[in-house]
């Protein structure tokens, strides 16, 4: 059974019957930058689940963890154990700062038809979720994205990395492309979700 259908059972078996439960969005938080000024995402945590009354689905299911893993980063062997035994799964509700939400925006709109859904990687494109967990750090993040990634730099041939430095799509938001990718990288995002959001941040 691949990771894919395991995980859909695992959210299939969250689901509840009744009414929407009420849950408030916390409020606004202003983009997140860590020790060394780089931008980090911030998550904050909801008690219990929040369901849309229509389909009865989470709407803040932020994260699964199989056996205290996320479980973009689980063996098929624990993700069977998993779906086995609902006391080795936790789920996760909350939201990301809309910075981060921003980033998850733009990464779809204009990242993931080569480096895949979610940040994953693809046949020709590396997997950012990967790279950045591998120590992939902002600037050089940066200085790729802006100013691209030839062969002499290391790309493979005829998989360069173009340049995105003055696409007006790409530049305003690598901040917050990075901030999506280093929550990915960090497991606090699930894949294939629509990312529950804190309202906008004003000044």
């Amino acid at each position: 059974m691949t990771k894919k259908t395991i995980l859909t059972s695992l959210i299939a078996s969250v689901f509840v019957a009744g009414k929407s439960i009420a849950m408030p969005t916390p409020d606004a938080v202003e983009p997140q930058f860590d020790e060394n000024d780089d931008p980090t995402y911030y998550v904050t945590y909801g008690e219990g689940d929040r369901l849309d009354p229509s389909t009865e689905k989470p709407l803040n299911l932020i994260q699964i963890y199989c056996k205290e893993q996320a479980v973009d980063f689980a063996s098929d062997e624990d993700m069977d154990e998993c779906r086995a035994n609902d006391d080795l799964v936790e789920m996760k509700y909350g939201w990301m700062d809309f910075s981060t939400y921003k980033g998850w925006r733009a990464y779809h709109a204009e990242c993931h038809v080569c480096h895949g859904p979610d940040a994953m990687g693809s046949t020709y494109a590396p997997s950012l979720m990967m790279s950045v967990k591998n120590g992939l750090d902002y600037m050089d993040f940066y200085t790729i994205i802006a100013n691209g990634k030839g062969v002499a730099e290391g790309a493979q041939e005829g998989n360069v990395m173009p340049a995105f430095g003055e696409n007006t799509n790409v530049e305003p938001h690598i901040n917050d492309i990075y901030r999506y990718v280093k929550a990915r990288a960090d497991g606090k995002i699930r894949r294939g979700v629509r990312l529950p959001k804190l309202p906008k941040f004003k000044e």
